[in-house]
């Protein structure tokens, strides 16, 4: 048997033996035990650290910085759209005069995809390439901060190039794939328009026949006084009787005709077209006129020219009137021929004075040409963000072809909108123009919402 010493060593490996800790051993595991206990108490789940401690402070930075990457990441969506479309349009302005067969192809997408996408995709991959998460992160505020500064930019230094671009090609997206008178393309064309006034005020320029009352006294007035016309009045000083000579086919007829300020167009009788020459088919567009005897409806032909005196007038639409003829003339001299002259009424010397206007190089005949076309808004005829983007389709009813038209359309209480040029429209055809501008259909009382189309201008 051993002495003590020997006793304490068997106890503990009697203890070691039979799985038992020393007491030092068990104060220190329980200790381990307490702080893991801690720990996970400040990393649980009901109430962030330490249980309930600071819980609603912390749900409100977590919804704050939850809406904050919303906010970004919808500010990068709507700046990368519109720098898309901002480089769209100024990619097709530069391309449309001195590369058209790039206009319309790949290389305008790729350029707006590379400027509004590629860049900050590619400041982010240069600098988190090798960290997936941080290189989301970044993608979600980069674009918007990126595209965000290059439109400031732009705006700053280049407005009127971003305006001018904007006005002419903000809608050539739709209006390619979709038509002129589609809705998005109206959409797309008022929103490219609102931007660039915003940009570039100065850069939309007003026609110069804004309104109605400039646009019907536009002209410099000159007249030529050599070639004035004096037609004495009848001896009752009840009418106005002077000699027309007309070309047709067949010759030259002059005739007495009676100057009728109520009469809308020139008349001929089914007699003198036949000595013209002038086919009157039974399909001829049909008008209802006003005469100093009231309204009378007939069929409208196409006339050459006839003569006042020696001042000739070419390219005239006549209306064939039998009942329009007397003893006394053969038919009704209109508005159509009296345009193209000043008239001086001297009562007291019972004389009328024509003096004709300096003539134009190509004689516009739209009052002519107006009666035997049809025009008619494409789609609907609708007003977005105070602007009009329609297409005026003209159909021509006559049995001449038209040339260089130009159709309007006249708002209530407001502008005259010109169209685009139609270089030609063969009998029978349909030709169509674009009219855009800023407009209204606000209107007055009765004329609210009113607008009416005609043509600015049209050549035979």
């Amino acid at each position: 048997m051993g002495g003590p010493s020997d006793l304490d060593s068997d106890l503990d490996e009697a203890e070691h033996g039979i799985g038992l800790e020393s007491p030092s051993t068990m104060r220190r595991a329980r200790s381990e035990r307490a702080g893991v206990g801690v720990r996970g108490a400040l990393t649980s789940p009901h109430g962030g650290h330490g249980g309930h401690g600071g819980g609603p402070m912390s749900i409100v930075v977590a919804i704050a910085m939850a809406v904050g990457w919303v906010i970004l990441a919808m500010g990068s969506l709507v700046t990368t759209v519109a720098a898309f479309w901002a480089v769209l349009s100024l990619a097709k302005a530069a391309v449309v005069r001195d590369a058209a067969v790039l206009g319309g192809g790949a290389w305008l997408w790729l350029l707006a995809t590379l400027a509004s996408i590629g860049l900050p995709l590619g400041l982010a991959m240069w600098k988190h390439h090798g960290d997936p998460r941080r290189l989301s992160r970044a993608m979600v505020w980069l674009p918007f901060a990126v595209n965000g500064c290059g439109l400031l930019l732009a705006s700053q230094v280049i407005p009127d190039v971003v305006g001018l671009a904007m006005r002419g090609h903000g809608a050539w997206v739709a209006a390619d794939r979709l038509g002129d008178s589609h809705a998005a393309t109206r959409v797309m064309s008022a929103l490219g328009h609102d931007v660039a006034d915003g940009l570039d005020p100065m850069g939309a320029v007003q026609p110069a026949d804004t309104t109605l009352e400039a646009w019907t006294t536009q002209g410099d007035g000159q007249v030529e006084r050599d070639k004035a016309l004096t037609v004495p009045f009848t001896e009752e000083g009840t009418a106005i009787l002077m000699d027309v000579t007309f070309d047709g086919v067949s010759g030259k007829v002059t005739l007495p005709y009676l100057f009728d300020t109520g009469a809308s167009f020139t008349t001929i009788s089914s007699a003198t077209a036949a000595k013209l020459g002038v086919v009157v088919p039974e399909d001829a567009p049909t008008l209802t006129f006003n005469t100093a005897s009231g309204p009378r409806e007939s069929r409208m032909v196409y006339l050459p020219s006839l003569s006042v005196g020696n001042v000739p007038i070419r390219g005239l639409l006549v209306s064939v009137c039998d009942g329009c003829v007397n003893e006394r003339h053969h038919g009704l001299l209109g508005h159509n021929v009296m345009r193209e002259f000043y008239a001086q009424i001297d009562f007291k010397n019972q004389r009328m004075v024509l003096l004709p206007r300096v003539p134009q190089t190509r004689g516009n005949r739209a009052y002519d040409i107006e009666p035997v076309v049809e025009l008619k808004v494409e789609g609907t005829a609708e007003v977005l963000l105070g602007r009009v983007r329609w297409v005026v389709r003209v159909r021509n009813r006559g049995s001449v072809a038209i040339r260089d038209v130009i159709p309007m359309v006249k708002f209530a209480d407001g502008p005259v909108l010109r169209g685009k040029p139609i270089d030609e429209i063969a009998p029978g055809a349909v030709g169509r123009s674009l009219v855009e501008g800023r407009a209204t259909l606000e209107g007055k009382g009765d004329s609210k919402g009113h607008y009416t189309l005609g043509l600015a201008e049209a050549f035979w």
